[in-house]
């Protein structure tokens, strides 16, 4: 059982363990262990707080 990995505005603390890819135009950090299944990731803003949201995520 694996918790919905977490996500982030920016670089990770550790790059090394993250593969660099371009998904729609935007760079973004994915964690190599990643399992290949269908995700969505939504940001949104309300006032100054920034917030991304990953969906699809089932533990298992």
């Amino acid at each position: 059982m694996r918790e919905s990995p977490a996500v982030r505005l920016g670089q990770p603390h550790d790059p090394q363990n993250y593969s660099l890819e371009e998904i729609q135009g935007i760079m973004v950090y994915v964690p190599r262990e990643l399992p290949e299944i269908p995700l969505t990731i939504t940001f949104s803003r309300f006032l100054w707080f920034k917030r991304l949201v990953i969906e699809g995520w089932q533990l298992a």
